[in-house]
């Protein structure tokens, strides 16, 4: 417990030191706040529009969609990747630390900025609805919304894995956000050949990375009934019905591929030099 004590102290005192982590929590704040403050705006000019738990989580977990996901990895990619070039990693090796606490050190770095968008969306959410006129449920939350939750925040470990992967492979911010920006636009283009191929090719593709993670952080995978009346109203206007793989597969495969990320950030800071 020690020197888990010590790892987080290291890795605080790093990360509070670097601006680019208060410029990024600040704009996510913001954005959150601008999000809830015009969500409270409308359930006030409009009576019809219910902004109250637990029927609003999906609108108050919105902020931990895909953008947040994005904020997490170029945020890991920004307090790691400089480590490289500034020698702050070796040198806490000289001081004592093995590589393999300095990796755990950065798997909590990692860990702690997913708690804390978390925290930050749930606060100023839930903040939100407490200005809100409209009257909430006899439950505050369901199954389907800690599932929803669970999804969002499993999906912000996957991005937060791929930035660390990254920073450790490339090793310079710039370039590895380069290749992260790079990889969705790669992969939208291979589906999209893939998807010409015929239905059996196109359901290989539902496992891709990014497919996986949106999938899990889209609310109709967790919502059956929004999902039956969204499916309902594309029956009605003659388009295909919406489908996606279990939520229980789409965990797994994005553990799956978090615990590969991982696992390849560390065999790079384990065997090259700091």
């Amino acid at each position: 417990m020690k020197i888990l004590s010590v790892l987080l102290r290291i890795e605080t005192l790093k990360t509070v030191k670097r601006r680019a982590f208060w410029v990024a929590v600040g704009v996510f704040a913001a954005i959150n706040t601008s999000i809830a403050v015009d969500n409270v705006r409308t359930a006030r000019r409009f009576p019809d529009f219910a902004h109250a738990l637990p029927e609003s989580w999906p609108s108050v977990l919105s902020g931990l969609t895909s953008p947040a996901g994005f904020f997490v990895a170029v945020l890991v990619i920004l307090l790691v990747a400089p480590e490289f070039s500034w020698r702050t990693g070796r040198q806490n090796v000289i001081d004592g630390l093995s590589k393999e606490r300095l990796y755990a050190g950065k798997v909590m770095l990692l860990a702690g900025l997913v708690a804390l968008f978390v925290a930050t969306v749930l606060l100023i959410g839930i903040g939100g609805i407490l200005f809100s006129p409209s009257e909430g449920g006899p439950e505050i939350i369901r199954s389907t919304d800690f599932s929803y939750l669970a999804g969002l925040t499993l999906n912000l470990l996957f991005f937060g894995s791929a930035g660390l992967m990254l920073a450790t492979l490339i090793r310079s911010a710039g370039p590895a956000m380069g290749v992260l920006f790079l990889y969705f636009l790669v992969e939208e283009a291979i589906v999209g050949l893939i998807r010409r191929a015929g239905e059996t090719a196109t359901r290989i593709t539902e496992y891709f990375p990014v497919n996986v993670s949106e999938d899990l952080g889209d609310d109709l995978a967790h919502y059956p009934e929004v999902l039956a009346s969204v499916n309902a109203d594309r029956a009605e206007r003659g388009l295909a019905p919406l489908e996606f793989l279990d939520v229980e597969v789409l965990v797994t495969a994005v553990l799956a591929y978090s615990t590969i990320f991982l696992l390849i950030s560390f065999l790079s800071m384990r065997r090259r030099d700091l």
